[in-house]
């Protein structure tokens, strides 16, 4: 089982228009869809829709967190909820996908988590550690939970011999370094913002400096994003370096790739591939991703056909 945890779930409605957005004027959706989100919520989904364990721990509350409870249900996902004490309700945020142009993300701020809240989710956590073969820490942290939160239950799978796979950044990534992660994946952009280094121009070089500083100082492997220009892996104990190369697909909602990555890797990890082959794994299940309309869904004959497509090249 892949124990996945998260605090910023939502209510994602993702509406298609068969134009080009015109800011300041009415724009008419063509088709809309509305599906339990968020990236904890994703990585549980397409473990589970390619054929994972998962037991999803996240927090909700109001009308929209019993949509998303309810929806996952229907999904079979496997959930622990913590209630929210005061029933605030889950947050919503919107993709807009037009015809001509870039994707728009409308991000709702996820409310503050009470502190009986967070202990909730700690203590949940904590008690599916024992049958856990994985522990995937997923998402940004709501006002109410401390920066350390993700450090704490690492270093508890790290006692208990559970791998942990961390997708977050700044102080909540940096503070979980300390407990010597088994992994972590966040973008160039988020890698440079967690250890305080700025931007060198270079994409590429700067995915290699942010990768090995994050191995330098705790994770055993970094793999970092560079968007549609792949990512890059590290290992930490060797300085080993691949880069992956993700197929070309007509993307129909780019939204999630991240989490199907996540959540791919580590079902293949698992299921007894190393490293390197379960990033490819987990590749294709993010190119996969951008092929439905709604995120953090994949279909597992996509998966398998974009698999041959992914490139994995070992760097001097």
């Amino acid at each position: 089982m892949i124990l996945v945890v998260g605090a910023t779930p939502t209510v994602q409605r993702t509406m298609f228009f068969a134009q080009a957005l015109a800011p300041g004027a009415v724009n008419r959706a063509r088709e809309v869809h509305v599906s339990a989100s968020g990236k904890a919520v994703n990585v549980a989904r397409v473990v589970t829709l390619v054929g994972g364990a998962a037991r999803l721990v996240h927090s909700l509350g109001g009308d929209t967190g019993r949509f998303v409870a309810r929806a996952l249900d229907a999904e079979n996902v496997p959930q622990e909820v913590v209630w929210a004490q005061d029933d605030a309700p889950t947050r919503t945020c919107t993709t807009l996908l037009p015809n001509v142009g870039p994707a728009t993300e409308l991000v709702e701020e996820a409310r503050p988590l009470a502190e009986s809240d967070v202990a909730a989710l700690e203590a949940a956590t904590r008690r599916h550690l024992p049958e856990a073969r994985a522990l995937c820490l997923s998402g940004s942290l709501p006002p109410g939970v401390p920066d350390d939160f993700y450090a704490a239950l690492a270093r508890a799978a790290r006692e208990a011999g559970v791998p942990v796979v961390v997708d977050a950044q700044r102080a909540p990534l940096h503070a979980a370094l300390a407990a010597r992660p088994f992994l972590v994946k966040p973008n160039r952009e988020e890698a440079l913002a967690t250890l305080g280094l700025t931007s060198s121009g270079d994409a590429g070089r700067d995915a290699e400096r942010g990768a090995l500083a994050l191995t330098e100082a705790g994770a055993q492997w970094a793999l970092v994003s560079l968007g549609a220009g792949g990512s890059l892996l590290v290992e930490g104990t060797t300085g080993r370096r691949w880069q992956v190369v993700s197929p070309t697909v007509e993307a129909v909602n780019p939204i999630g790739s991240g989490d199907s990555l996540a959540a791919g890797l580590l079902v293949a990890h698992l299921r007894g591939a190393d490293v390197p082959e379960a990033v490819r794994y987990g590749t294709a299940c993010a190119a996969a991703n951008c092929l439905t309309p709604t995120s953090g869904v994949v279909r597992p004959g996509d998966v398998e056909a974009l698999l041959p497509q992914v490139r994995l090249t070992p760097l001097p």
